[in-house]
């Protein structure tokens, strides 16, 4: 009985000692995904592992991490101090923290700025909406001297660097949601020659700000005041995969040329218009890029089939997309009253010119109403691409119909002999 014990301690004391054994890097990647308390907790229970928790590059304090800390000023603070090595990855949510205690997070900027901070995310947001009158974080003058930011993830934040400052030379990716920009003169023109991916999101200050990216794949923008947005400035972005581009209003002074805009743009696989960009289109519908042969999905939100300027940017972007793999849709609600555009456009000469969609995969409408324009549309599409696999239709929550459609859908005579069809009812 002894003796099997003995061995049983053996066998345990050997894996642990194993688990010990490890390279210091594959450790560190061990508690990288455990939570703060986790890793803490870890090092706690075993003295080998102390040194690894004290030496981790990556420190994560989530929303949930910091909401449920009543001292977590303190508890951040003893962890950095207790600290050592650098500090690659670093992510705080910092919105339950009041203003007047914003130079403590200074404390840990400048910290970060003099540890080898590379990945830094600083969040103002709390997802639960717990706290909505929290103050903007105004970004100390260190962080503008980080040269070896790679990712930068802000929200909520005051971006005023420096008259010294021209870009963050090394940074790949940059996403900022609802950020004020400050940028005079000097600094509205940002040097980042390595940069990726670029996300803005309801930021104020940003329209005029000229960014050198020649390595630019992504950008993404959701913009307040959309007339004052230069996209000329991404006119030497040749190397742009994916473009979304995005509004939250739709009344514009000055329309944006956006035939200038995908003639610089050869290679964009992935294109997302909102409402204004789509009238846009629609007033530059015969101006139009012969081909944009690399597109392969097209999603176009708050989509209205009752809206002409809609159907004519829709027409031209299908026209010029050869091979198309998605084409995604989100409706916009329906407004009681709004008669129906003339079902005859869908089914005229302009319309019959579009020819088969020999690339087109799948199919997908998110809040769909069911009504006629928008059948005679999927009716047309099923007919036309012959390699179509999935069509997925999901209703508008607000819709009057009594979901009639379904057996309708199923009538229709599609192109592709393995088509699937999906219709995602509303809930009662």
């Amino acid at each position: 009985m002894i003796s099997s014990c003995f061995k049983k301690l053996k066998v345990e004391r050997d894996k642990l000692d194993r688990l010990t054994d490890l390279p210091i890097n594959v450790k560190h990647q061990i508690q990288e995904h455990l939570s703060v308390e986790e890793a803490a907790r870890m090092s706690v229970l075993s003295r080998p592992w102390k040194h690894i928790w004290v030496s981790i590059p990556k420190l994560v304090f989530s929303a949930d991490f910091c909401h449920n800390k009543p001292l977590i000023i303190d508890v951040i603070n003893t962890i950095l101090l207790q600290h050592c090595g650098a500090i690659k990855t670093f992510l705080v949510n910092i919105s339950s923290i009041p203003s007047s205690q914003h130079s403590i997070i200074d404390e840990w900027m400048l910290l970060l700025s003099r540890n080898g901070i590379m990945d830094l995310t600083l969040e103002n947001l709390d997802k639960d909406r717990l706290i909505l009158n929290n103050a903007p974080y105004k970004l100390p003058s260190c962080l503008y001297g980080i040269n070896k930011l790679e990712s930068l993830t802000l929200s909520k934040c005051i971006f005023r660097p420096p008259c010294s400052f021209t870009g963050f030379h090394m940074l790949k990716n940059l996403s900022l949601l609802k950020v004020v920009l400050c940028l005079d003169v000097a600094t509205s023109f940002l040097w980042m020659p390595d940069l990726v991916i670029l996300q803005v999101k309801l930021c104020s200050g940003f329209p005029n700000s000229k960014i050198y990216a020649p390595k630019l794949s992504q950008i993404s923008f959701l913009t307040i005041r959309t007339k004052t947005l230069e996209l000329g400035h991404y006119m030497d972005c040749r190397m742009l995969t994916t473009v979304i581009l995005a509004s939250s209003i739709t009344n514009q002074d000055k329309p944006i040329n956006m035939t200038y805009l995908l003639k610089c743009w050869p290679e964009v696989r992935n294109f997302g218009l909102h409402t204004y960009y789509l009238k846009s289109v629609a007033t530059e519908a015969e101006r139009l890029p012969t081909y944009l042969n690399n597109l392969r999905t097209l999603a176009l939100y708050k989509f209205d089939f009752d809206d002409e300027d809609h159907i004519f940017a829709l027409l031209g972007m299908l026209r010029i997309s050869p091979n198309l793999d998605i084409l995604l849709f989100e409706l916009s609600s329906k407004k009681k009253g709004v008669m129906e555009v003339n079902v005859n456009h869908f089914e005229g000469p302009a319309y019959r010119t579009l020819g088969l969609f020999h690339k087109l995969q799948r199919l997908i409408i998110k809040k769909f109403h069911g009504s006629t324009t928008e059948m005679f549309f999927v009716r047309f599409i099923l007919a036309s691409a012959p390699l179509l696999l999935k069509t997925v239709l999901n209703e508008d929550a607000e819709s009057n119909h009594e979901s009639k459609f379904s057996k309708e859908l199923m009538g229709f005579p599609p192109a592709s002999p393995k088509l699937q069809i999906y219709v995602n009812h509303k809930k009662k």
